[in-house]
This record gives C-alpha cells, sequence and structure tokens, in this order.
C-alpha cells in the first residue's frame, strides 16, 4: 500500500501511512539545515496510537512533478533544470560522510534490499564498511536465491564494489520525486527544483545513486 498524501488547508502537506518513515522528516531536516537544495520545510511528525500510523506534516508546495510538466518544456527550460538538479546532487554529495553506511543517525538502510522484519545489522545496516553493505546484500539473497548464483556473485562484486567513498544519496532520483517550482514569468524562465520522497536517503556508495535511478528510469528514457 502505497502513503496516502493530502493537503491540509494552503499551507501544509500531510503524508500518512503505516509504511511510512518518520526517518524522512529527519531527512528532510538535515537537507535544508546542510545544504542549498531545496526540501518541503518539515513542520511534525507522529504515530497516531492504537493505529500505528505514521504522519509527516510538511510545507504544501503547489507545483507540478517533474513527471508531469516535462514533456511540455522547451529545450532551454530543460536545461535549466537539469543544471540546477546537478547542481543540487552535487551539493549533497559534498557532505562530509560519517564512519558508516546507513541511514541518518547511524540507522538501518530503508532502501528495499535491506529491508528485514527485525532490521537486522548484518543485513540491513548500518554497516562500518562496503564489505559489510555487500555482504548485507548477499546474506539477503541467500534468502531466496540458490548457492551457486551466490558464489557466482561474490567474486565480481568483491572486485568491482569496493573502495568507493561514501556519499549523501537521495535514493530515489526519478521524476515523480522531483517537483519543479516556476519562480518568475519573464523570459528567460527560472525554476527551483524541490526533491521530496527522502525516506530513503541515507550514506551509501557513490555509485548508489546514479545506478538505482538508471534502473527506475530504464522505462523512461527521456
Amino acid at each position: 500500500m502505497r502513503p496516502t498524501v493530502v493537503k491540509v488547508g494552503k499551507r501544509f502537506a500531510v503524508k500518512l501511512g503505516h509504511i511510512v518513515s518518520l526517518q524522512e522528516a529527519k531527512a528532510f531536516r538535515f537537507i535544508s539545515s546542510n545544504t542549498m537544495v531545496f526540501a518541503p520545510e518539515f513542520d511534525a511528525s507522529l504515530v497516531e496510537p492504537g493505529t500505528g500510523i505514521n504522519f509527516i506534516v510538511m510545507e504544501y508546495i503547489n507545483t507540478k512533478s517533474m513527471a508531469d510538466l516535462w514533456p511540455s518544456l522547451a529545450a532551454p527550460d530543460k536545461i535549466e533544470i537539469t543544471n540546477q538538479l546537478h547542481a543540487a546532487l552535487q551539493d549533497l554529495r559534498g557532505l562530509e560522510p560519517p564512519s558508516y553506511l546507513g541511514s541518518l543517525n547511524r540507522r538501518p538502510l530503508k532502501y528495499e534490499v535491506f529491508w528485514t522484519p527485525d532490521q537486522y545489522p548484518a543485513k540491513s545496516g548500518p554497516f562500518d564498511t562496503e564489505d559489510a553493505l555487500n555482504e548485507g546484500i548477499l546474506k539477503l539473497l541467500a534468502e531466496s536465491e540458490p548457492q551457486a548464483h551466490l558464489t557466482l556473485l561474490r567474486t565480481p562484486m568483491s572486485a568491482i564494489l569496493c573502495n568507493h567513498e561514501v556519499k549523501f544519496t537521495h535514493g530515489d532520483l526519478q521524476p515523480k520525486s522531483i517537483l519543479i517550482k516556476m519562480t518568475g514569468s519573464d523570459e528567460p524562465r527560472r525554476y527551483e527544483v524541490v526533491t521530496i520522497d527522502c525516506e530513503i536517503s541515507g550514506w551509501y556508495p557513490e555509485y548508489w545513486e546514479f545506478c538505482n535511478a538508471t534502473i527506475a528510469g530504464r522505462l523512461r528514457p527521456k
């Protein structure tokens, strides 16, 4: 079941659901406090007693997603937005990393490949090294894949997925997770790129953002 997002009054948007991660509220605050990247202003988070439904209250931004707006944009506008998105990613990736791979405040990674019901650290993190992260992936794959497949994967993973820098990663970069806000009506138009859906963000190997965005966008080459 996907989270529900509702507008409350003129100022607020509320994201709610059992699968809504309150970690996203911390991510919004972290991004706003440590970078120049635009993100919704966070107001509050809470869990409803009895139902266990999580709520995140944030700033409502009256605009469209990149997925909705992109087909109607002219080439110069697309270049402007692409440049802003590049600058935003550079800002996020320029943050000083901690000594672990995981979510903010040394929490388990929220990306689906690391999910376990009990958030077992050896599988879900946080991980002290990239090797430990790779082992976590293999441990999770062992629950569904034959041992022969794991043996085949271990060698290239050890040779290729190693010695990477740790970067702050949005983790869900796709057109629906990016809002495009027009800031003026004069030509050339000016835009602000606003990042949303930060619930799986955290500290990952430097390749993670590109690879995950490529997978997410494989059916939308434009």
